[in-house]
């Protein structure tokens, strides 16, 4: 894909897409008669009416790591051969789920708090300064409060995206701060550095809101990424293979694929085109034939730079759903489990009017309007993907539920809604 291929991303479009011919018909249909024909339902959907040309959901409950899978599809539109739980996914922003969960996992072990300041860690962030009005200019005044552990993990700490409108996401794109140093989320101007010039670009521009005063979506657990390279000593593949994936068994996720991986990735499809305007039909930019996920990437980006399949982030489901245990070795404390999953944000600040975040993604407080069956339940905690790849515990339902398939930019779906409804509609058979 390459830098041809690179795509300017705004807000409301990526978070559309987090949030958010037809495979032939011969493809098989695998987990009809399951316990789950609502999703399986909703997979079929899907790739009959053309958003995707394939889909897994993996579901897992409380206990040992027996996972169910419902799937439909192929890897391509055209061609491919049919998805299974090990075909390969960029996770994108789920990624930042990861982050968090390792970050916590160095909480419990004392290395630092949520409340500790990160310029304890990286000197660099000591004397930060706040944009006077982000609206007008760069103006700057210091900054009356120091970014805390707990406010890379929830959105708060005053960093923003490139993809973002602004004179400060301007800025970001002129030096670099990429959401990723290659692919399908590098934005027009400089290429992204490793994480060590990344936050040595970063400490030099103003925040855009006092740390813990406001939820705004950012490179903030690219930051807790670096935090923990500096932290730990080791690079943040290393840190997450040791701390979770060699543990968990998670052997096909990483920040690059082997030639072997590879051969399963499937096809990442774009409905936008340059100017980002909607495509009748998607076009392919990335593939087991030719990705960008071959090679080591210049920047580990702990905000949205894994790769996985549903059967290795199903393992993580597990983890999280049984609150820090995983096939009876204890990886996170159960409080530090709860706490990660719980709101962590300063009282009074809010993500989308109701609810928290957590460690690297949303914490459910309030379901103002009722009982809805395409709404979360309380307490879910969870994130997306800009490919339109979910996850999320439910302890209410007692499951944790993984979507994988590949669609960026189309704001007709894939939805959290319609999956929401059909787990409600297959939750209520049971």
């Amino acid at each position: 894909m390459g830098q041809q291929n690179a795509i300017s991303l705004d807000r409301r479009s990526l978070l559309a897409a987090i949030a958010a011919g037809a495979a032939s018909a011969s493809a098989p249909a695998f987990g009809r008669g399951s316990t789950h024909p609502a999703v399986q339902a909703l997979l079929d959907a899907y790739v009959a009416e053309g958003l995707v040309p394939g889909a897994v959901v993996g579901i897992v409950r409380p206990g040992r790591f027996q996972p169910v899978w419902i799937r439909s599809g192929k890897t391509l539109f055209e061609g491919g051969v049919p998805v299974d739980p090990e075909t390969l996914w960029r996770v994108y922003s789920m990624t930042k789920l990861v982050t968090g969960i390792a970050v916590m996992q160095q909480v419990a072990a004392g290395k630092l708090s949520i409340d500790t300041p990160i310029a304890d860690v990286m000197p660099e962030f000591r004397q930060m300064r706040v944009l006077v009005d982000p609206r007008k200019g760069l103006d700057s005044r210091p900054a009356t409060k120091p970014i805390l552990v707990r406010h890379l993990l929830t959105h708060t700490a005053g960093f923003t995206y490139a993809f973002n409108q602004g004179l400060l996401e301007d800025e970001y794109k002129r030096v670099g701060l990429q959401p990723m140093s290659s692919g399908a989320l590098l934005q027009q101007g400089a290429p992204a550095p490793d994480l060590t010039g990344y936050m040595q670009r970063l400490a030099t521009l103003p925040l855009a809101a006092e740390p813990g005063s406001k939820w705004q979506y950012s490179i903030s657990l690219d930051v807790a990424g670096a935090l923990l390279e500096r932290l730990t000593g080791k690079t943040l593949d290393r840190v997450f293979a040791e701390q979770l994936f060699e543990p968990l068994g998670m052997k096909d996720t990483g920040f690059w694929v082997s030639p072997a991986q590879q051969k399963r990735l499937a096809g990442l499809y774009l409905w936008r085109d340059s100017a980002w305007k909607m495509l009748d039909k998607p076009r392919l930019i990335d593939s087991a034939e030719k990705s960008d996920y071959a090679t080591r990437p210049v920047m580990l980006a702990g905000g949205a730079g894994l790769v996985s399949s549903a059967e290795n982030f199903a393992r993580f489901a597990q983890l999280m759903l049984n609150e820090g245990l995983f096939e009876g070795r204890m990886l996170l404390p159960r409080g530090t489990a709860r706490l990660a999953m719980a709101n962590l944000m300063e009282p009074g600040v809010y993500f989308a009017e109701t609810q928290g975040n957590g460690a690297g993604g949303r914490s459910v407080l309030y379901q103002s309007i009722g009982p809805n069956p395409e709404s979360y339940n309380v307490q879910v905690w969870g994130w997306g993907g800009a490919a339109s790849t979910l996850f999320h515990v439910d302890p209410v339902r007692q499951q944790a539920v993984v979507l994988m398939l590949q669609s960026l930019g189309n704001e007709k779906g894939p939805t959290e809604e319609r999956l929401n409804r059909a787990l409600a509609s297959d939750a209520a058979r049971q």
